[in-house]
């Protein structure tokens, strides 16, 4: 699988804007975590989406 820079850019940036992460390890971590969520969030609004679109009523 393929990263998306600009999303991981993203990431990062939200990563560091934490003040609980000790280390470089748990940024690292942390902004991966981040990225994950961001890429799931993308398969849900594309699932959504086409359930939106398949469930308009008949006028």
């Amino acid at each position: 699988m393929k990263l998306d820079q600009k999303l991981l850019a993203d990431s990062m940036k939200s990563a560091l804007k934490v003040e609980f992460l000790a280390n470089s390890e748990e940024l690292f971590l942390y902004a991966g975590a981040i990225y994950s969520a961001m890429v799931w969030s993308r398969g849900i609004d594309e699932k959504n989406k086409t359930i939106q679109e398949r469930d308009k009523p008949v006028k």
